[in-house]
């Protein structure tokens, strides 16, 4: 072996109690690492902010600091003689990690090997926090979905019932009287039977157009709004200009019932004599669906939950686009009309 492989030895005991202390520090490291993984997964939702409390109090304590807690709203690595800040992060996650780590209360200077380890104990706070944001935003739109199918539900029950039950009846009634072959009931029975394919039809198209699976998104807006006219809403459709090709279905659905879901709030809020702008345009790797209307408005805050209540919601839709790495932007003010912009990228 040359002497360039040989290991040093302590000279002194000096060197040994170096030595030493390097070993518990990296052992320490080490422990409060390990601990805090441990405690961070076995905690529960609602015993998440008791564990990160103790998990801070843990990385403080190892980085010379009396105290540690986590707060919202504080980015970057910062900090003052007395304290110091560190960002929480969690790499890979879709969800934003809040607040950072603030440890106060300094007994002495924390190492390099010392903030790296808080720096592994933030990730660790991070993803854990991102984690239980994550589960409460898909339960929120689980919530919403439910909520948006039972309203579907309800309102494809009572056409059935206003509508397609009563022709039915009313065909069958006439059936009976034509039962003598009376060529005027015999008439009247396939005007009947027309009107209720006619009302079969409009309910289906309702659930979902046939015309977005067969034609396409431009279309199956042509239809919507021409429906909308037909209902007394004064809108303009713009195709901006014509794509010439056809989203991924995922896309054109998204669209499609986010079109759909405007149209039905600004029919349902925006109040009367309402003029609406349908506006559909590809450019730049991107869709974008706008609708816009000069109605009555609504704060889109302190106003979310009632102009919800009729339909599937502005948070679903958001939901929905962002799915598909997309975003919602919605402006409206009480008097001031809404404007909703839907941008999502063609692939």
């Amino acid at each position: 072996m040359s002497q360039l492989d040989t290991p040093r030895l302590p000279e002194n005991a000096s060197d040994l109690r170096s030595l030493y202390r390097a070993a518990e520090a990296r052992a320490a490291r080490l422990r409060v690492l390990v601990e805090a993984g441990q405690v961070l997964a076995g905690a529960t939702p609602e015993t998440l902010d008791a564990a990160v409390c103790e998990v801070a109090r843990a990385a403080a304590h190892l980085a010379g600091y009396e105290s540690g807690r986590v707060v919202e709203d504080r980015p970057g690595e910062a900090g003052d003689d007395n304290g110091l800040i560190f960002p929480l992060t969690s790499p890979g996650s879709d969800v934003t990690s809040p607040g950072a780590l603030v440890l106060e209360g300094r007994r002495s200077a924390p190492s390099a090997e010392d903030r790296e380890a808080v720096a592994v104990v933030c990730q660790l706070i991070g993803a854990s926090l991102s984690a239980r944001a994550r589960e409460a935003r898909l339960a929120r739109l689980l919530g919403e979905l439910l909520r948006g199918q039972e309203i579907e539900r309800s309102r494809i029950a009572h056409e059935l019932h206003d509508g397609v039950a009563q022709n039915a009846a009313a065909l069958m009634r006439r059936l009976e009287l034509a039962s003598d072959g009376d060529p005027a009931d015999l008439a009247k029975a396939r005007d009947q039977a027309r009107a209720l394919v006619r009302e079969l039809r409009r309910v289906i198209a309702g659930m979902r157009p046939p015309v977005l699976d067969d034609l396409g998104l431009v279309p199956a807006l042509q239809h919507l709004a021409a429906e909308a006219r037909a209902s007394g809403m004064a809108i303009a459709l713009e195709i901006a200009p014509d794509p010439g090709h056809r989203p991924p279905p995922a896309i054109e659905t998204a669209l499609f019932r986010i079109a759909q879901e405007a149209l039905n709030n600004a029919r349902a809020h925006a109040g009367p004599d309402v003029h609406v702008t349908l506006r559909l345009a590809y450019g730049a790797g991107r869709w974008r669906l706008s609708v816009r209307d000069d109605g009555c408005g609504f704060d889109p805050d302190a106003g979310r939950a009632a102009h919800d209540a009729g339909g599937l919601g502005l948070a679903y839709m958001r939901e929905r686009i962002e799915l598909l790495d997309g975003c919602l932007t919605i402006t409206s003010a009480p008097g001031a009309g809404c404007s909703l912009l839907a941008e999502v990228p063609a692939a």
